[in-house]
């Protein structure tokens, strides 16, 4: 069905007034690069409960920033009437020009000046229909990043020999004892309730959050 304007506009208002009856959804959008000019992107819908509702990925034509904003173009179409979205990705392209670059491109219709020429902004495309997207669904996007610390190989351990203060080392105070045995599921769900919990609790365009180790052990 073709949206008018005022269609998405009452469709924008109705999630914004009525955000306890809008559904609450965690979009995760990644993608691949096989060279410069292709790749795969897949994006993964799940409900706030942590129900699967959508899975699909493709490959594709474009740079690794394209395929990552098709797989959030994919994935917030897909969603069904007006909901509350936190999209995640390691992408620092899409989540910055979602919060940065955006309101500048919509206000210029998605063109900018060049050299005294008019033409679109990149991946104009797409931007135009994540607009569209945006007037129908409130959504936070969150920057997740990560960084390779271990391959898992054990180094090998020095002998007393090798290292001749290893007799002199000493522990001034006793290990604590290992925990109880703890839901595996738990710090998925504190997560997920964290990042939904942001979501809801601030309207605020300009809200920047930092995510804390406490935040993933902190009690059920």
């Amino acid at each position: 069905m073709l949206k008018t304007p005022s269609t998405v506009a009452n469709a924008r208002l109705t999630c914004a007034h009525d955000a306890e009856n809008c559904s609450e959804y965690l979009l995760v959008c990644e993608a691949t690069a096989s060279s410069l000019n292709e790749g795969t992107w897949r994006f993964s819908l799940e409900s706030s409960d942590g129900h699967p509702i959508f899975d699909a990925g493709d490959a594709d034509l474009g740079d690794l920033n394209r395929l990552t904003l098709l797989a959030a173009v994919r994935g917030l179409e897909s969603i069904d009437g007006p909901s509350s979205v936190t999209l995640l990705s390691h992408n620092r392209y899409l989540v910055r020009s979602l919060s940065d670059s955006l309101p500048r491109w919509r206000e210029n219709n998605f063109v900018w000046e060049h050299f005294g020429r008019r033409i679109d902004v990149q991946h104009a495309d797409l931007w135009r229909r994540v607009d569209r997207a945006l007037c129908i669904h409130r959504v936070e996007a969150c920057l997740v990043s990560s960084r390779l610390v271990s391959v898992g190989a054990t180094p090998e351990k020095p002998s007393v020999k090798e290292n001749p203060n290893f007799s002199n080392i000493r522990v001034d105070a006793p290990h604590r004892s290992p925990r109880g045995p703890r839901d595996d599921n738990a710090p998925t769900d504190q997560l997920r309730r964290w990042l939904l919990r942001s979501n809801a609790s601030d309207t605020s365009q300009e809200a920047r959050r930092r995510f804390t180790a406490k935040d993933l052990i902190e009690s059920r």
